[in-house]
């Protein structure tokens, strides 16, 4: 339980990082307006800070 909520609270804190640095480049409103999913991103950010190889996607 307690690994869950460190996890949690890693989480929140780089969802609030996401959301400051989106607004201090003017961007927040509009990204928001698209639906963009923060916590998607967040959680992207968190694996590949563990060190996680993240695939990208060609269309």
């Amino acid at each position: 339980m307690p690994d869950d909520i460190a996890a949690t609270a890693r989480l929140m804190k780089v969802a609030e990082a996401i959301v400051r640095e989106m607004d201090r480049q003017g961007v927040a409103e509009a990204v928001a307006e698209l639906g963009f999913n923060i916590m998607d991103l967040a959680r992207v950010v968190v694996r590949a800070a563990d060190g996680e190889v993240i695939p990208f996607r060609r269309p």
